[in-house]
């Protein structure tokens, strides 16, 4: 074996092998003592080269360990296969999170463009609504036929029908309120 397994710090087990007369292949430094921390050789002690920087390193050298017997390999290799499976797991769980996110938000924000916009034609037909009253009444005020009480009344209706149409905004405002927050309590839960 040429490459040097992952490894993990021991505090029992660790710094240069002084203890130890081989060398590393090509520096011909002292070894450095290791614990793998890498498939079915995870826990065995070995020795490699002492130089840090991976690009310089010759690699490893011995095991002082002797190989693990096979229950104990096939168990190490099911724990890091488990292991491995339940961070791919994770790791697509966080894709999901994320577009469920931006998903959300884009609602949220297509949500927002439409409300302001009812908002702004609810405005404007109130206000065109109000201005015609004003009109007509200034109108009936200036002596109008008797004829003509028949358009105030369905001008009455009409300024009912504006009432309502002002409480159905507000609930729409309360309930646009209401799905804010919830979208924001989801945003929460998927941030955590």
């Amino acid at each position: 074996m040429d490459y040097a397994p992952d490894t993990v710090d021991d505090t029992g087990f660790c710094g240069i092998a002084l203890d130890c007369l081989e060398v590393c292949r090509v520096h011909k430094l002292q070894l450095r003592k290791c614990v793998a921390f890498q498939g079915t050789d995870t826990g065995r002690k070995f020795y490699m080269c002492q130089i840090l920087n991976h690009v310089m390193n010759c690699g490893f050298n011995s095991w002082l360990d002797p190989e693990w017997p096979e229950t104990l390999k096939n168990a190490l290799a099911t724990l890091w296969e488990k292991y491995h499976r339940i961070n791919s797991l994770r790791i697509d769980e966080r894709i999901e999170n994320v577009n469920l996110v931006k998903e959300i938000t884009d609602e949220k924000i297509n949500i927002e463009k439409k409300y302001s916009s009812l908002v702004g034609d609810v405005n404007k037909f109130m206000d065109d609504t109000e201005i015609k009253i004003h009109k007509d009444t200034y109108a009936n005020i200036m002596g109008k036929t008797e004829d003509q009480k028949g358009e105030v009344e369905a001008l009455k209706d009409e300024v009912a029908n504006l009432k309502e149409a002002q409480k159905t905004q507000a609930m729409m405002m309360r309930n646009c309120q209401d799905n804010k927050d919830k979208l924001m309590r989801i945003k929460a839960i998927c941030d955590e």
